[in-house]
């Protein structure tokens, strides 16, 4: 079931209908069946993997505490990652892999018949997401970081919730779990940021994503991935950056406005991270909760920054190179891992020009502001120039686009400069949207909007109507989100 669909408007109406007239434990039964209606809508049968994670998981978690010797501990922990991993691996990566081992018998001069073993499986919906949670709860029961959850339907719903099941945030157990476990409590705050949340993040689905989405989706297919060059494909990349933060964005802003409005907190996944001044500072603000699981689960048990310069760097890439295969099974998603690590990685080495040139700025406002902002455009086309191994549907799309924005010459870029008309309408009101939004993030990182907008009942009033007449007047309506393919 998709946000941005009116079936999910009536299946919301109806869980706010019922909710509120229940009692706290009914009210973790009905959210738990409505968060497995929700999943079961796309196809009834991804709820046995689901339920197959969250038994094993709320099993291996008592196993774990109720061992008697370390060795029992690691068995149990050991029977967690190898069901949740064994199945995000197999549905995920399987074909994955065997075209890859065609490939490299090819090299070496075999013959493998790939048809005859691909299975050509269909990802389960949020697999990804669901699995990283409930294996996180496992490990953390672990450390002692967490108790194990003794009521099952509590612990399912953790699992299960339906507003961040499909993409996230990636819960921790220490923060929701003892949520579902209190008494229900609802102020007046929460639900006029909830509203106000999940207003917000429709308009910037429906009203920016997808026309972005339907902007730059040409110069991705067809005719128009053959034939385009420089100054289409790098538009297309900056058009595209913007519209992966926006709508990915989008989606947790709903998130956590529908927890809110269901009485819990859902931790943030975004920190202003649109417009930053390095590559490691956009990961420091972009998909928080998955960031973190990765520094607490990958990067700190390798040794973190602890264990010198280069074991620090090659701890980087390594995770980098798992974040890109955990978005995608294609070459693609671990090329594009490792470019992100490989300028983490320089940066850290060129800290210190870095900073030196930095000082040079410094001392005045404006100077110091132009220098911050000159960084930031920097970064900014380092991340488009990074998503091409993102957004391009194969590897020969993806060299298309390297080979048209970089190395075709500056002729196509001075042409569109000369005449503008060049580059079809539809691109530069693209980039009139890419502005907007520049525009909005910088008005909340300079005068904090949100709170000013939550903090006054009329202008939240104000707001918040301007927005439903906004999503009224676009249509809840389109593709659905990016991360729902992860």
């Amino acid at each position: 079931m998709l946000f941005n669909s009116k079936i999910f408007v009536a299946f919301l109406a109806l869980v706010i209908l019922v909710y509120y007239r229940l009692p706290d434990r009914g009210k973790v039964v009905f959210l738990l069946v409505m968060s497995y209606v929700f999943y079961g809508f796309w196809d009834p049968w991804l709820l046995s993997l689901i339920l197959l994670s969250t038994a094993v998981d709320f099993v291996a978690a008592q196993g774990v505490a109720a061992a008697a010797t370390e060795g029992r501990r690691k068995a149990w922990l050991g029977l967690s990652l190898a069901v949740n991993l064994g199945l995000l691996g197999f549905f995920k990566y399987h074909d994955f892999f065997v075209s890859e081992l065609v490939q490299a018998a090819a090299a070496l001069g075999l013959s493998l018949d790939g048809e005859r073993y691909m299975l050509h499986l269909v990802l389960p919906v949020g697999i990804s997401f669901y699995t990283f949670q409930t294996l996180g709860y496992t490990v953390d029961v672990y450390r002692r970081e967490v108790e194990p959850e003794r009521n099952f339907l509590r612990f399912a719903l953790y699992v299960s919730f339906f507003p961040q099941l499909v993409a996230g945030p990636v819960e921790r157990a220490a923060h929701l779990l003892p949520q579902f476990a209190r008494p229900f409590r609802l102020s007046r705050a929460m639900v006029r940021e909830g509203v106000f949340l999940v207003l917000l993040g429709f308009v910037k689905k429906v009203v920016i994503a997808d026309r972005l989405a339907r902007i730059i989706a040409p110069f991705y297919e067809g005719a128009g991935l053959a034939h385009v060059d420089g100054p289409r494909a790098a538009a297309a990349q900056l058009l595209f950056t913007c519209q992966i933060y926006v709508d990915f964005s989008s989606y947790s802003d709903i998130a956590i406005g529908l927890g809110l409005l269901l009485g819990y907190h859902i931790r943030p996944n975004f920190d202003l991270p649109f417009v930053v001044p390095s590559i490691p500072e956009r990961w420091r603000r972009w998909h928080l909760s998955m960031s973190e699981w990765f520094r607490d689960y990958i990067f700190i048990p390798l040794g973190g920054s602890r264990k010198g310069v280069v074991r620090t760097q090659a701890n980087i890439l390594a995770v980098m190179f798992l974040s890109g295969l955990w978005h995608g099974a294609s070459n693609n998603f671990l090329v594009w891992g490792l470019l992100n690590g490989a300028t983490m990685v320089g940066h850290r080495l060129l800290r210190r020009p870095l900073r030196w040139l930095s000082s040079r700025f410094a001392g005045r406002r404006w100077t110091e502001r132009a220098w911050f902002y000159l960084c930031c455009w920097n970064t900014f086309l380092m991340i488009a120039s990074i998503n091409i191994f993102f957004r391009t549907p194969d590897w020969p799309a993806a060299t298309r686009y390297v080979r048209a924005i970089f190395l075709e010459g500056l002729g196509p870029y001075l042409a569109v400069i000369a005449e503008p008309s060049r580059l079809p309408m539809e691109v530069w009101l693209g980039f009139a949207w890419l502005l907007v939004v520049f525009l909005a993030h910088e008005a909340q990182r300079y005068l904090d909007l949100k709170r000013r907008i939550l903090s006054s009942g009329p202008a939240w009033a104000l707001v918040s109507a301007a927005a439903l007449a906004l999503v009224a007047s676009f249509g809840i309506r389109g593709p659905q989100f990016i991360y729902y393919q992860f």
